[in-house]
C-alpha cells in the first residue's frame, strides 16, 4: 500500500503486474488504462528521478528513475521461486511513481520501464533490490517503423501480399500475409525460371521490385485464395507498374485464381497506337459467365509508377477500376470463359472470355510491385489514401503536432497515452522507413523547435513553440522562489555568465530545399564565430527555416547571466510541494535573489526544462534546470502573436 512520508506526502509505487507470469509488460497496442497495477510502496526504502534537460539547446533525454526495494524475504529476488512475484520480475514491466501532497491530489512524477532487477546483500542479513527503470524514450528507440506504405496495408488487413522483392535468381513468390512460398516462376515456353529483382518502384518503400523481361511470368498457386475470395464474396487486388512498352499489344500484369468466371479479377495493359492504358476484367456475381470490362483513360507507359486497384463485389454492378486513385468511368459487359488451370497469374498472358476480345494475350514487360489483396473492399477515402501513401504525399502539409500523432499510431503507441498541443508549424511527408519512432517524433520537434518528452505520467508530451505565448502554464509565472519569507525558499541556485551558448552564426537547412545562414557581426566582432547548425529539418517552407533562425539569433547573439539550476527542499515549507508534485516541464516559475542586500534584487523568470527528485521516508530534495522564459518578439500584421505589453514570443 502507499506509504506517507514525513510530511505527510504520499508516494505511491507500482509496478505492471498481472495475474499471470509473463504478461503485462510493454502496453504496445493497448492502453496506459489497461495496464494491471500491483502496489509495492511499502518495500521501498528510497527512489530517484531524473527527468528532462539540462538547457533548452540541449536534447530531450531518456527520463530514468532507481527505486531501493527492501529484499530480505527475497519477494524481488527473479531466481526465487518460492517469492510472491516470482516469474514477473522481468525487464519491460510498466512502473511508475505517484505522490499525493496534503490535502492534494495523486499526481504522477515517473512512469517507465524497468531495466533491471539487481541484487545487492549486507552482510549480515539484510538485502535490496535496486530496479532501474527508464521512460518511454528508451522503448521508442527500439521502436523500427515500417513506410507508410507497408503501415497502409497492414492497417487494412490484407489478405495477401506478394511484395515482389525476390532478390534476382529466387525461384519462387512469397506471400509475406501467409509468411510461404506460394508460386514460381516460369518462362514463355513453361520451363522453370528465376526472377529479376530492381529497385522499388514505390516512392516510399525501399524493398525491391521484380522487373518482368517479356519471357519470365509467375504463376501462385491460388487454393487459398479461392477460398477466401468464394463466390458472392468481395474481392479487391491492387499492384503497383512502371513500364515503357509503346508496342501495340495486351499485357496481363495479374489475373486471379478462379475457376468460375464470376469470381474472377484480371487486369493488364492495352497499348493502342503506342499508349498503354489499364484494362480490367472483373466478374459479374448477378449473371453469371459475365465479367464487366472497366477501362481506364490514363497513360501508364511513361515510365513512371502507376497504382492499379480493382475492386469487385457481390453485386456485380459495384465492380470497379481505379488507376492513380483516379476511377475508370468506362465499362461494358461480355460473356466470360471458365478457366481450366486456375492460378494466380503475375507478367503473364490470361484467357477470360469467350470471344477473346478482352484477353491479355502477351507477357508483361517492365516492373511489378506490391500485389495486395484485401479482404474486403477498402472505401474511396482508403484507396485514396493508400495511393497517397504509397505515392508519398499522404502526409504532406501535416502539423508537427499531427505528424507525431500519425507516427504514434503507427508504432501501436497507448492510445491514452498521449499529451499534445496543437502546433501551427507544418512538416513535409518524409517517409519513415527503417527510423526508429523516437528518432521521426524528433523530426517534429526540430522542425518546430518545440519540446518533446515523456510527462510525469507516462504521455508523450508536446509543447510546441507557438503555445508558449498562448497558454497560462507557460506564460504566466506559476510560483515564486526567492530569500524572502514571502517567497518559496531555495537552497542553492547556479548563476551562468559565460560564452557557453552564444550562438552568432545560425545555419538552418530543411530537407529537400535550401539552407539558410543568419549572422551577428557585431557578437562575431566580441567573441569570434559561434554557430549553431541544424540540417536536414522536415519543415514544409522555406520561411519557416528562416524565421527559426531569425529568433535563435536574437535570442543566443549575447551571453545573457542564467539560472542554471535551482535546487531546494520542501521540507523548509511544505506548501512547496503542491506546485512540486504539479510542476511538469515546460512550467514557467520566477526566481528571486537578493545578493547580501547588496543592490537592487535579481529577478528571472524561466522555464522549467528539467527535474530531479531524491526521496526517502525522512528527506525530499529537488532541482530543477531552468531556461530563461521567452523574450519579445513582434510580428505585423498579426492580431495573435506579438501583443504589445506581454513578453510574448510571437513566433
Amino acid at each position: 500500500m502507499s506509504v506517507t512520508l514525513a510530511d505527510g506526502v504520499v508516494l505511491t509505487v507500482e509496478i505492471g503486474f498481472s495475474t499471470s507470469a509473463g504478461s503485462g509488460t510493454v502496453p504496445l497496442n493497448s492502453t496506459l488504462a489497461s495496464i494491471t497495477w500491483t502496489d509495492v510502496s511499502s518495500d521501498v526504502r528510497s527512489c530517484s528521478i531524473k527527468r528532462g534537460r539540462s538547457s533548452e539547446l540541449d536534447s530531450f533525454t531518456t527520463g530514468s528513475c532507481q527505486i531501493v526495494f527492501a529484499n530480505a524475504d527475497r519477494k524481488y529476488d527473479p531466481e526465487y521461486a518460492s517469492g510472491t512475484y516470482y516469474g514477473k520480475l522481468t525487464p519491460g514491466r510498466p512502473i511508475r511513481i505517484k505522490a499525493t501532497p496534503p490535502s492534494g491530489s495523486a499526481t504522477g512524477i515517473f512512469f517507465g520501464f524497468v531495466d533491471q532487477w539487481n541484487q545487492q546483500y549486507t552482510n549480515p542479513s539484510d538485502a535490496t533490490t535496486i530496479v532501474t527503470a527508464s521512460d518511454a524514450f528508451k522503448v521508442m528507440n527500439l521502436i523500427t517503423l515500417p513506410s507508410y506504405w507497408e503501415y497502409s496495408v497492414r492497417a487494412d488487413s490484407a489478405l495477401a501480399w506478394y511484395r515482389m522483392d525476390e532478390v534476382a535468381g529466387s525461384t519462387s513468390l512469397f506471400d509475406t500475409i501467409r509468411g510461404a512460398n506460394v508460386g514460381s516462376w516460369f518462362t514463355t515456353a513453361g520451363a522453370a525460371s528465376s526472377s529479376l529483382s530492381t529497385s522499388s518502384i514505390v516512392p516510399t518503400d525501399s524493398n525491391l521490385a521484380t522487373q518482368f523481361d517479356g519471357g519470365r511470368y509467375v504463376s501462385a498457386t491460388g487454393s487459398s485464395l479461392s477460398k477466401s475470395y468464394s463466390s458472392g464474396s468481395a474481392m479487391a487486388v491492387s499492384a503497383w507498374i512502371k513500364t515503357s512498352t509503346t508496342t501495340d499489344g495486351r499485357y496481363g500484369i495479374f489475373s486471379s485464381a478462379s475457376q468460375i468466371p464470376e469470381n474472377r479479377t484480371a487486369f493488364g495493359m492495352v497499348v493502342s497506337s503506342g499508349v498503354g492504358t489499364i484494362q480490367a476484367q472483373i466478374g459479374d456475381n448477378v449473371f453469371i459467365s459475365y465479367c464487366f470490362i472497366l477501362s481506364s483513360a490514363i497513360t501508364v507507359n511513361d515510365g513512371k509508377p502507376h497504382f492499379v486497384y480493382a475492386r469487385r463485389t457481390n453485386s456485380g454492378t459495384a465492380t470497379r477500376l481505379w488507376v492513380d486513385g483516379v476511377e475508370a468511368t468506362s465499362s461494358t459487359s461480355t460473356t466470360a470463359a471458365n478457366d481450366s488451370n486456375p492460378k494466380d497469374v503475375v507478367g503473364g498472358p490470361f484467357t477470360g472470355t469467350t470471344s477473346g476480345t478482352y484477353d491479355f494475350t502477351s507477357n508483361f514487360t517492365g516492373t511489378i510491385d506490391e500485389i495486395v489483396f484485401d479482404g474486403s473492399n477498402l472505401t474511396d477515402a482508403q484507396i485514396a489514401n493508400r495511393y497517397a501513401m504509397g505515392k508519398g504525399t499522404y502526409l504532406t502539409g501535416q502539423t508537427a503536432s499531427a505528424r507525431i500523432t500519425s507516427l504514434l499510431t503507427m508504432a501501436g503507441w497507448m492510445s491514452d497515452g498521449t499529451n499534445l498541443t496543437t502546433a501551427t508549424s507544418t512538416v513535409q511527408g518524409i517517409d519513415s522507413q527503417g527510423k526508429t519512432l523516437l528518432a521521426a517524433l524528433k523530426e517534429c520537434e526540430d522542425a518546430d523547435q518545440g519540446r518533446l518528452f515523456i510527462d510525469g505520467s507516462g504521455k508523450v508530451a508536446f509543447i510546441s513553440h507557438n503555445v508558449l505565448a498562448t497558454t497560462a502554464t507557460y506564460n504566466t509565472s506559476q510560483r515564486t522562489f526567492g530569500d524572502s519569507t514571502s517567497e518559496l525558499p531555495f537552497t542553492n541556485i547556479e548563476f551562468i555568465y559565460n560564452d557557453q551558448l552564444v550562438k552568432n552564426r545560425v545555419v538552418i537547412g530543411r530537407q529537400n530545399g535550401p539552407t539558410f545562414t543568419t549572422n551577428d557581426t557585431t557578437s562575431q566582432g566580441q567573441y569570434f564565430i559561434r554557430t549553431d547548425s541544424q540540417s536536414g529539418l522536415i519543415n514544409n517552407t522555406d520561411q519557416a527555416i528562416v524565421d527559426a533562425a531569425n529568433v535563435r539569433l536574437a535570442l543566443y547573439k549575447q551571453p545573457a547571466m542564467r539560472i542554471g539550476s535551482l535546487g531546494f527542499t520542501p521540507r523548509a515549507n511544505t506548501t512547496i510541494y503542491t506546485g512540486l508534485i504539479g510542476d511538469e516541464i515546460g512550467t514557467r516559475i520566477t526566481v528571486k535573489r537578493r545578493p547580501q542586500s547588496v543592490g537592487s534584487v535579481i529577478s528571472k523568470e524561466l522555464l522549467i526544462e528539467g527535474v530531479s527528485h531524491d526521496i526517502g521516508p525522512m528527506s525530499w530534495s529537488s532541482t530543477y534546470n531552468l531556461s530563461p522564459a521567452p523574450l519579445a518578439f513582434f510580428i505585423l500584421d498579426s492580431s495573435t502573436f506579438g501583443v504589445l505589453g506581454t513578453n510574448l514570443l510571437g513566433y
